[in-house]
């Protein structure tokens, strides 16, 4: 089983480096951003254009070729002085593009959040094209987008190499459309986040919210509007004071995220929430009810919080039919890896062949909660027969699944750096520095960073306790992780385990 468990993570890595974006992508999203910057500052000279969402976080993937690249930006007015309003801001940039620019314009000046939109046709020069969002004063976009982009940089073989491959997992099991009653990648980066923070024992990551300013900090600073935006951002101090326990592969690790989200997790009563852990629906009055504007669909079916905005349920958007097709994908993926296999390449094709569009109905006695009633479980197909190819051979591989070059195999401080414009069959890793973005907010460092060398002895030892007593806040036990593994310890788990998997192979 080991042995599989070392080649299925192989096979993750060469899967994954061959899903970053290239090096060319990155520089036509800086110089397109730069462009737009330069443009702006002819209306707002104190403002500055800042990169969030996937292109900036350090989970985007690379360009199919089959659709433009795109990008999110945000504009930000550091002028103390009177500034316009998003609005008129919105208007004016529009105006502006159209008439100094070959972009395709449109503009929503009385969205929540105003935005400009763009779109580039595919030229000699741009293959793909391009389109961006532009918005206005989303401050709390930018300090998630760090957040993110902090959690992937503790660890960024483990964390990078889960999240990237559940993109495009969830995408070819067509559970990726919040527009078709399923979750949000960044749902299920929440979700990734949640399992190796507050399930794991020991955790794979420090919970970055619970770890308290190590100096003096005001409200303002760690607030915007009511949103407590706090979180240890000084990733380069915390992996020189810490460095997890759990070396539990990224095959590993993703076994056992399927098995928790297929089984253990409580649909029905709990709350994914990275900041807090463990938290009830009732706690948070998100118990399911109908939705005023369709009754077809139910509110809070499944429960995520947002890490800011902690009101808000990344997930409001899964019906009951969604949820049922997306936990039945967490099952059927948990069968696959907990058979016995012989070839890790095989569980990979298996796990990642394409569904139909359709949405599996739930049965009508279904409940998120039903995993030892026959009636709730979906109806699993069985499993293509395997083929006797051997781990990163591409003789007979499936063409989905593309097999990097043995060179290509990436250690662990390599992951941020975007391939090389090369083949695909052969991609090269870019030798150099993080390419992290400059581009974002500022780090909180200040009130992280250690006293200069010649502070009294006093100042020293306040800082090393209150460092200690953080990191200890960050790596406690949780609700979440007690739980697993009371049921791991209690007789009747074994048992009840056994009944779900009958059920499964129904």
């Amino acid at each position: 089983r080991q042995l599989f468990f070392h080649d299925l993570s192989q096979c993750l890595f060469d899967f994954v480096i061959q899903l970053l974006p290239t090096a060319e992508e990155m520089a036509i999203k800086e110089d397109v951003r730069r462009l737009l910057e330069k443009l702006i500052k002819t209306i707002e000279p104190e403002s500055r254009l800042l990169s969030f969402g996937s292109t900036a976080n350090g989970f985007s993937l690379r360009n199919s070729g089959m659709s433009s690249l795109y990008m999110d930006l945000c504009c930000l007015l550091d002028s103390k002085g009177p500034q316009l309003q998003a609005s008129d801001l919105v208007t004016m940039l529009g105006d502006l593009l159209e008439r100094e620019t070959k972009f395709h314009v449109k503009t929503l000046p009385f969205a929540r959040i105003p935005i400009v939109k763009l779109s580039l046709d595919p030229s000699p020069g741009l293959p793909f094209g391009i389109s961006c969002d532009i918005g206005f004063e989303n401050r709390l976009a930018l300090e998630n987008t760090r957040l993110l982009l902090s959690y992937a940089s503790v660890d960024p073989t483990r964390v990078r190499t889960m999240v990237l491959f559940l993109k495009v997992w969830t995408k070819r099991r067509k559970i990726n459309s919040p527009y078709r009653g399923t979750l949000s990648s960044y749902g299920y980066v929440l979700l990734v986040i949640y399992f190796l923070v507050h399930v794991k024992n020991p955790p794979v990551l420090p919970n970055l919210q619970s770890m308290p300013p190590l100096r003096p900090i005001s409200h303002e600073d760690m607030h915007i509007g009511e949103n407590n935006i706090w979180f240890f951002d000084d990733i380069e101090l915390l992996r020189q004071k810490w460095q997890s326990s759990n070396l539990e592969t990224v095959a590993e690790l993703l076994v056992d995220f399927f098995k928790y989200y297929s089984k253990e997790f409580s649909y029905n009563t709990d709350v994914v929430s990275i900041r807090a852990g463990f938290m009830t629906r009732e706690s948070k009055g998100w118990q399911t009810e109908p939705d005023a504007r369709d009754s077809a669909r139910e509110r809070n079916r499944f429960c995520i919080e947002d890490p800011f905005e902690t009101g808000y349920n990344v997930a409001r958007t899964v019906t009951k039919d969604g949820l049922y097709t997306i936990r039945g994908e967490f099952m059927r993926a948990s069968r696959i890896l907990s058979k016995p296999q012989d070839r890790a390449l095989v569980a990979l094709a298996q796990l990642c062949e394409e569904r139909g569009d359709e949405l599996v109905q739930a049965s009508a006695q279904y409940t998120s909660n039903s995993a030892s009633t026959a009636g709730g479980i979906p109806r699993l197909p069985p499993l293509p027969p395997q083929v006797p190819y051997t781990v990163s051979s591409s003789q007979h591989a499936p063409a989905f699944i593309p097999i990097a070059v043995p060179d290509a195999r990436t250690p662990p401080r390599r992951l941020f750096e975007p391939l090389a414009a090369t083949a695909a069959a052969s991609p090269k890793l870019v030798e150099g520095t993080t390419p992290l973005l400059q581009h974002m907010a500022p780090t909180r460092s200040k009130w992280t960073s250690p006293p200069p060398p010649d502070a009294p002895e006093a100042d020293q030892d306040s800082y090393r306790n209150n460092l200690g007593l953080s990191l200890s806040l960050a790596t406690s036990s949780t609700p979440a992780r007690e739980t697993i593994h009371t049921k791991e310890r209690s007789p009747s788990s074994s048992s009840n385990a056994s009944d779900a998997s009958t059920n499964e192979e129904d």
